[in-house]
């Protein structure tokens, strides 16, 4: 099989990024492909050559975060070792690369008020295994009596990916634009932390929280 040459490798990479940016900004729906090739200055044909179709794209756009965001779940959540400190390392880990991949969270929230179902298959696919995943580990340590029981362990998950999503969506709306937006992504990621160890443990349990480096 040929190797691909260095300049097939960057038109990949140019396509994956403007297509992200579209998908964020128009949905699935609304994107268009020729667009896509005009942001990257190809023709529509050669846009083909490597995507088949644009449900193939919009999967290449997710899977370039969450070939990054899959590892450190399964890295993280094993059975041994202080849960409260595998919650923060996961944490800080995703939000950085939610940090890197700046239109992830637009594009899954875009899908999620659009409700193309090509879409919500794709961004299904590589969210409910996380998900999954980290309901097992919360009701794993319920059962070894780390986490409080009172705590739904798919809300509990879905409360902490809605509040990524929220603040990579909806923070520059919210409030005026700081000077240091990391040092703003720090202190999302302490109270993040925070809230979450607040509701795992009681309050005889609560542990500290690792200050965001």
């Amino acid at each position: 099989m040929p190797i691909p040459s260095r300049a097939a490798d960057d038109t990949y990479d140019r396509i994956i990024e403007a297509a992200q940016a579209i998908f964020a900004r128009d949905g699935f729906g609304g994107a268009k492909m020729q667009e896509i090739a005009d942001r990257v200055g190809i023709q529509r044909p050669s846009l083909f050559y490597h995507f088949k179709n644009k449900e193939a794209l919009f999967a290449a756009a997710h899977e370039r975060v969450f070939a990054r965001i899959e590892p450190l779940y399964r890295e993280s959540l094993v059975p041994d070792g202080d849960p409260f400190v595998q919650l923060d390392r996961l944490t800080h880990a995703v939000l950085e690369v939610m940090r890197d991949e700046r239109d992830c969270a637009r594009m899954i929230a875009r899908t999620a008020v659009d409700r193309h179902p090509s879409a919500i298959a794709v961004v299904r696919a590589y969210i409910q295994p996380l998900i999954d995943l980290a309901v097992e580990f919360v009701r794993a340590c319920q059962k070894r009596g780390i986490f409080d029981d009172d705590v739904d362990p798919f809300f509990f998950t879905l409360q902490s990916w809605g509040a990524c999503l929220l603040y990579f969506t909806a923070r520059d709306l919210l409030a005026p634009a700081s000077a240091s937006p990391e040092e703003d992504l720090k202190r999302f990621t302490s109270t993040l932390v925070r809230t979450a160890n607040r509701a795992l443990a009681p309050a005889a349990k609560r542990r500290p929280v690792r200050p965001a480096s």
